[in-house]
């Protein structure tokens, strides 16, 4: 039990209305977890609002609340604030004694990358005998219990919870994606980096920051709250890295594929079968590496992995150990081997430069010709549609249109919308069912093609209005490729 009149202390700015002389069970924000004596955080949404849930929150047994807009409800207290997420933020870092300070944590933001350079880090972590944590768009892992994803980045309540229960499982180091809607909404608020890393910017969420301006600017809050002893990690060929170099508190360090004057470099480059063998120029000496996943953009995220498990105190034979024994993030140029004849590879890939980068790399290593399927979100930024329908069509031998996460919006306007990118429709097929779009891009595969799935990655789900199905593209292929070697005996 703690003090309300304790955790209200970290609030700079509040009306108290009632007794806050009063034990608090436990913080909620989420009403249905309410128990005896919690306190009820009230937030208003985009799609629901807290403040509509008080009522219930009460029945359930809530002693008070922080709140935007009093009312007259029957509680111990309520603290009216002017945004009850920053409180929610300030009051769960107070309640779980700060453990992300007690924690070396490296947050990593900007379009594309996140993913991949976290699970990087983990294999870093761990062949350096570190117990690791691992917050994403996959999976959060404590230690080696996974937990599923709700959002890139959790509420922070879920995050100080988080990494309260990583200290107990004794947990030394965590990679953590800092989403640009994280930085807005204050859920890493309170969340004491270590490093920061910077990937790339690139057109997305527009529907939610409705500018490129405020896009990057709520990147860079990550790099403007940093501590003087933390470290700024930026791509140097990134066209914005001034900006974030600018920005940024704590020390500053750069990585580069083509910059000799950055702090991490590429020195010497030559592509395998499986990746590349890289030379790399650190502060402290070069560093081979044998990478063994594909595509340039996964040696932008090796330096950023160096660079990162670097200054949080690796050894750089610990990191070529982690590195070279990293085969990749689910769902991330993901291949599905089942003994055919042609390739097939899941990625998430769901933007422009996203699509342009996958299916460049994939050209590289394809000797046939390039099957390519995908779809777009509903209710998210239209404007990438258009591009997307644009470089795959330009880029891909044939292009399957289906679904993706349609939500509210009627899946053939989606594919309206793409189609406008589209100059050759000759080589574009619809099919709305992404079940048999699938099956359809498999069995018109020949020998030496690749077959790209791109989009839901790792996702094993498709929303369709409000409702969230199984929906798993591995289970999927892998199903078909059965039933293709089937009818070849």
């Amino acid at each position: 039990m703690t003090k309300l009149k304790k955790l209200l202390e970290v609030l700079p700015d509040k009306e108290i209305y009632g007794d806050i002389d009063c034990n608090i069970n436990k913080l909620e924000y989420d009403s249905r977890k309410i128990e005896k004596d919690d306190l009820f955080f009230a937030m208003s949404g985009f799609e629901q609002d807290g403040h509509e849930y008080i009522i219930s929150a009460i029945q359930k047994g809530a002693i008070a609340c922080i709140l935007e807009k009093k009312g007259d409800y029957p509680l111990k207290a309520q603290i009216k604030v002017k945004d009850s997420r920053e409180a929610l933020a300030l009051i769960s870092a107070l309640y779980y004694d700060y453990p992300s300070s007690k924690l070396k944590v490296v947050g990593v933001t900007g379009t594309n990358g996140k993913t991949t350079i976290t699970y990087m880090l983990r294999a870093i972590w761990e062949k350096d005998a570190q117990k690791t944590g691992l917050i994403g768009t996959v999976a959060y892992y404590v230690g080696d219990k996974k937990i599923p994803a709700v959002n890139t980045t959790p509420e922070s309540l879920d995050l100080q919870r988080m990494f309260c229960e990583m200290l107990k499982q004794k947990v030394s180091s965590v990679a953590m994606e800092v989403s640009s809607h994280s930085l807005v909404l204050n859920r890493v608020k309170m969340v004491d980096f270590d490093v920061a890393v910077f990937t790339n910017l690139n057109p997305e969420h527009l529907d939610f920051h409705k500018d490129m301006r405020s896009y990057k600017e709520a990147k860079g809050i990550l790099f403007q709250n940093l501590k003087e002893d933390s470290y700024a990690v930026i791509n140097l060929d990134d066209p914005e890295w001034e900006y974030f170099y600018n920005v940024s508190k704590g020390v500053r360090l750069t990585y580069s594929l083509k910059n000799k004057e950055a702090d991490f470099y590429v020195k010497t480059c030559s592509q395998t079968g499986s990746g590349f063998k890289l030379e790399l120029v650190t502060p402290v000496g070069d560093l081979d590496i044998d990478l063994k996943v594909l595509g340039d953009v996964n040696i932008y995220n090796a330096l950023a992995a160096v660079a990162s498990a670097f200054v949080t105190g690796t050894s750089l034979s610990k990191i070529k150990a982690g590195l070279e024994s990293f085969s990749g993030a689910p769902g991330r140029l993901e291949q599905i081997e089942s003994g055919q004849n042609f390739k097939v590879i899941i990625d998430y890939a769901h933007t422009p430069f996203a699509f342009e980068n996958l299916l460049l790399t994939v050209r590289k290593m394809t000797q046939g010709k390039i099957i390519f399927l995908f779809g777009c979100g509903g209710d998210r930024d239209r404007t990438k549609r258009e591009p997307m329908g644009r470089i795959a069509s330009n880029l891909a031998d044939f292009v399957i249109l289906t679904t993706d996460n349609p939500r509210s919006e009627d899946p053939k306007w989606i594919i309206e919308e793409i189609l406008k990118g589209v100059s050759d429709r000759s080589k574009v097929e619809i099919i709305l069912d992404r079940k048999e779009a699938i099956i359809s891009a498999l069995r018109r595969a020949k020998e030496n093609d690749t077959v790209v799935l791109a989009g839901k990655g790792h996702e094993d789900y498709q929303i369709i209005g409000k409702e969230k199905i199984h929906f798993s593209e591995r289970e999927i292929v892998e199903e078909e490729l059965r039933t293709l070697k089937g009818l070849k005996v």
